[in-house]
């Protein structure tokens, strides 16, 4: 008995799962796997329904490389939750993963280098304020695409499924609103997901005529309204003193 002791084991059923949980997000942001599995098999053990910690262990099986173990687990998931958005789209992903044997001709999507390709003046990368929970954001994967949502001051964030994952800086919120909304169009994706912080990669894909020979992003370290003069950024002229009122004239 004494042999098969595994003091790691004894913590981690000790553990409440909230704290389980936790933890397991902790270690997918920082993309520790094997901690990231622990924690998660341990959730599953106390409650094998838990459908985001199973899906958090199909996660860690995959960037393991237990391809066949990640589907297994989002299966299991589908069969208790059969629209699970999450398990649907990765084991979608993961449905060519792992098999040696050439598959049929198909239009294959961009890769990771080619979606990250920077273009100066058309791409950035931006990192988000406001950002969702952590259990949100240990769900995105690296080149996931996501949605820009011109708010009234601010440009949120969201996945595919519409959860909010941040926020766009205020400066360049406020370029990118007026950008597309002169015609601007642009896709971004995840680029990197790290404790306590989220990037996005961001590329122009449509140039209004308006804007022909105005890039969207500037240099990094430049002000963003550099570029725009007065008359392009805002719909009015600013007012050139305080108050509005006209200087007096002098004798």
């Amino acid at each position: 008995m004494l042999d098969n002791f595994n003091p790691i084991s004894v913590i981690l059923r000790a553990m409440d799962t909230a704290h389980l949980e936790k933890q397991a997000i902790k270690a997918a942001i920082e993309s520790d796997w094997e901690k990231a599995q622990k924690f998660n098999l341990a959730i599953v053990k106390k409650n094998p329904q838990d459908f985001s910690a199973l899906n958090r262990l199909a996660r860690a099986y995959a960037e393991l490389g237990k391809i066949e173990q990640a589907r297994k687990t989002y299966r299991k998931v589908l069969s208790l939750d059969r629209y699970n958005p999450i398990a649907s789209k990765n084991l979608e992903r993961l449905s060519g993963a792992g098999k040696t044997k050439k598959a049929s001709p198909k239009k294959k999507g961009p890769s990771a280098s080619d979606i990250f390709l920077e273009e100066p003046g058309k791409t950035k990368v931006v990192k988000l304020v406001k950002l969702a929970a952590p259990s949100v954001l240990s769900g995105l994967d690296n080149a996931d695409p996501v949605h820009l949502a011109p708010k009234k001051r601010n440009v949120s964030v969201t996945n595919e499924e519409g959860t909010y994952l941040g926020a766009i800086p205020d400066d360049l919120s406020r370029r990118l609103i007026h950008l597309m909304q002169g015609g601007n169009r642009y896709e971004a994706f995840v680029k990197a997901v790290e404790k306590g912080g989220l990037q996005i990669f961001i590329r122009e894909t449509f140039r209004s005529r308006r804007f022909k020979n105005l890039p969207s992003f500037t240099p990094s370290g430049t002000p963003y309204s550099a570029y725009l003069d007065p008359e392009t950024l805002y719909e009015e002229k600013p007012e050139v003193t305080p108050t509005g009122e006209e200087p007096e004239e002098k004798d």
